[in-house]
């Protein structure tokens, strides 16, 4: 129990909660948990979601799984994050992708009856719920934005520029991985490579691992609306 109680101390939907609280809060509620080995189906594409999972240990991935067996990670979840939120009060609450064990993990479930019940409770409960779901809209919304782009180069600028205003420097630090960044744009994660590559052939860039140094700012806005 405690073991459980420290994983949700750093979980988004109980932040700024201490652990007494949350112990207190989750004496009321009924929960699950259940372990799923590496490779593991979580839930399929199209399962009903009834109740927020809430990853206590390992990764799991949100695929896309084609018919001809290609599959995209659309996104990647550990310790401190949740899914299923923006489907469980949905009148349409069936997943849109596959959710599957990267290794051995953990998840607790909470059912969206005991949901409505914390939120009850404790408004601060409410209060981190409704900014997942906020930052959630957030998200989609920039994505939409991007996709408008049509050629790859554009998405690729906007998403540069995009990171610069959100985190007010023009050194980004890149918190996915290129794969995930390339998910959002709806791009292949080699033309994300590639577009970097050519950015800074033409000196708009400089890129490592985890970063990317914008060098002509200008250039690049410039390039945006051209």
């Amino acid at each position: 129990m405690d073991e459980m109680l420290n994983k949700l101390e750093g979980n988004e939907f109980f932040k700024n909660l201490s652990f007494n609280e949350i112990e207190k809060l989750i004496s009321h509620i009924s929960y699950s948990l259940k372990k799923y080995h590496k490779g593991e189906v979580i839930a399929n594409e199209e399962d009903e979601c009834s109740s927020l999972g809430f990853v206590l240990d390992g990764v799991v991935e949100i695929q896309r799984i084609y018919l001809s067996g290609k599959q995209i990670v659309l996104k990647r979840l550990s310790n401190g994050d949740v899914f299923g939120e923006a489907l469980v009060f949905s009148n349409k609450s069936n997943y849109p992708a596959t959710i599957i064990a990267v290794n051995d993990c953990k998840i607790l479930y909470i059912s969206k009856s005991d949901i409505l019940k914390l939120c009850t409770i404790d408004e601060r409960v409410l209060g981190n719920f409704m900014a997942t779901l906020s930052n959630k809209i957030f998200m989609l919304n920039s994505k939409i934005k991007s996709i408008a782009f049509k050629s790859i180069k554009h998405r690729v600028i906007n998403y540069i520029l995009e990171q610069a205003t959100v985190q007010k420097s023009e050194s980004i630090k890149l918190k996915e991985s290129k794969e995930e960044i390339a998910s959002t744009m709806g791009i292949p994660r080699p033309s994300l490579s590639r577009e970097l590559m050519n950015l800074r052939d033409l000196n708009y860039i400089e890129f490592s691992r985890n970063t990317i140094n914008i060098l002509d700012i200008e250039g690049l806005e410039a390039e945006l609306f051209d």
